[in-house]
């Protein structure tokens, strides 16, 4: 098309040199009229034309007038050629037949050539549409370009982030056709779910387009964190939890107890959250004691004195008799200088030279003869089973023996044998199996009252 432009401008141009040249006498008045009516024209044609707004089909209409005015001007220029061939053989055939024909004819002739010259240059002075702007103005171009396109034209970028814009991979380019569909997977994440998709698009449109997925970290499992006393293992505090995505770093800051010390840590304190649960248990020591020994040692006591829940503590109602012998599990010297040893369990004793003293190790006792000790009493006496109403009541062989029956909640049974003290009392109801005091109601008399009351 710019060819054809240029074309016609350097054929405008020769014809205006070759008229100059051949003018003469007689109608330079005419030719001077002509050219500044012509100059007239071309400025009021290209100030109309500056201030129209024209669209591609009006400047396809205006090229196909122009060039139908030049098909016309050529074949008025070659007829003028043969009607003048005979009396100027020496002059331009062009020049002659432009000044033999009437001025009215030349004007439109000559308008006709600027007006096409005035709109090329107008049409190389637009500023061209973009392809993006170009597809949004035409609908159709959308089916022309799929049409039309043999190569892949448009690209997009597939940014993969987190919440927090952090790149999670490389990003993915795709390439292809406009108005072809986009065939492609979006990547997956361990532990990362989908949460926003931005510039989405099913089809190739743009030349150049991106489309940005972001996804969030799953949640962990929790980390529970306990906090104990090492000696008696009795907790400190309420169990409490921490949690965060998985693959989060965390690190964890052991709770204060007013009175106690910290000693270790069991479990990773720091590390990763993971889809599994964690444990961490803190493990922590009475401030006041200053030293623990485990050694096993013997005291003896000197004088009957009471036991104690621990170091300094309360008393246990326990006496420990003179003269016995007791092996110390753990020693325990308090930051006051006091000394207490541990007889097992709960059971603790001071350190006091004037009431205990270390022996080496337990007395040896010989085991008397049982011939005519009598250790049960026969008994008739009956008792109602108080267990779990609904549930059945173990009976052993013998006390601390082994399960032989059961009886129900409830039943009225006859106690025939007991053995034990006063701490431990164990009976055998009917010759079935035997079973503590604690799960039989002796007061069967006032029972029975209460039941006939009922009636």
């Amino acid at each position: 098309m710019a060819f054809k432009f240029m074309k016609k401008i350097r054929s405008f141009n020769n014809r205006r040199a070759n008229r100059k040249r051949m003018h003469r006498h007689n109608f330079e008045r005419s030719v001077d009229t002509t050219q500044a009516q012509v100059t007239s024209d071309s400025k009021n044609l290209v100030d109309s034309t500056k201030t129209e707004t024209a669209t591609e089909n009006k400047q396809h209409a205006s090229f196909k007038s122009s060039n139908q005015d030049e098909t016309e001007t050529n074949a008025t220029e070659k007829q003028s050629v043969s009607e003048n061939n005979d009396e100027k053989p020496a002059v331009s055939t062009e020049a002659e037949t432009t000044l033999d024909q009437p001025v009215a004819d030349r004007d439109t002739s000559e308008k006709s050539e600027v007006k096409s010259e005035n709109e090329n240059d107008i049409s190389s002075e637009k500023h061209p549409l973009t392809p993006e702007e170009h597809f949004e103005q035409s609908p159709s171009v959308k089916q022309e370009l799929k049409k039309a396109s043999t190569h892949q034209d448009s690209t997009i970028i597939i940014i993969y982030q987190d919440e927090n814009h952090n790149s999670l991979s490389s990003p993915q380019i795709i390439s292809g056709k406009r108005g072809e569909a986009i065939n492609f997977k979006f990547k997956e994440f361990d532990h990362y779910d989908l949460i926003n998709i931005n510039g989405f698009t099913s089809v190739f449109v743009e030349p150049y387009g991106s489309i940005t997925l972001t996804y969030r970290r799953q949640s962990g499992a929790n980390i529970w964190l306990f906090s104990q006393d090492i000696d008696d293992l009795h907790m400190l505090g309420k169990p409490r939890f921490v949690s965060g995505k998985v693959e989060e770093k965390y690190s964890l800051t052991p709770p204060d107890f007013i009175g106690y010390n910290l000693l270790r840590a069991e479990g990773n304190v720091k590390g990763n959250f993971t889809d599994k649960q964690q444990v961490v248990t803190y493990y922590y020591r009475d401030a006041t004691w200053k030293e623990v020994d485990f050694n096993v040692k013997y005291l003896k006591m000197k004088v009957s004195q009471p036991g104690y829940d621990a170091p300094k503590g309360n008393d246990t109602y326990v006496t420990l008799a003179e003269g016995t012998v007791w092996q110390v599990f753990e020693s325990v010297h308090l930051t006051n200088g006091e000394r207490w040893h541990c007889l097992g369990g709960n059971l603790w004793i001071q350190e006091d030279y004037d009431k205990v003293q270390f022996v080496d190790s337990l007395p040896q006792y010989s085991v008397a003869s049982t011939e005519g000790y009598q250790f049960s009493i026969n008994l008739n006496v009956q008792a109602i089973v108080d267990f779990v109403p609904g549930k059945k009541l173990t009976l052993y062989d013998r006390p601390f023996g082994n399960p032989v029956d059961s009886i129900e909640d409830g039943s009225i049974v006859t106690i025939t044998e007991r053995q034990g003290g006063r701490e431990m009392q164990w009976f055998n109801l009917d010759g079935r199996g035997w079973t503590i005091r604690q799960y039989l109601d002796l007061d069967i008399e006032h029972k029975v009252a209460q039941e006939q009351g009922r009636f």
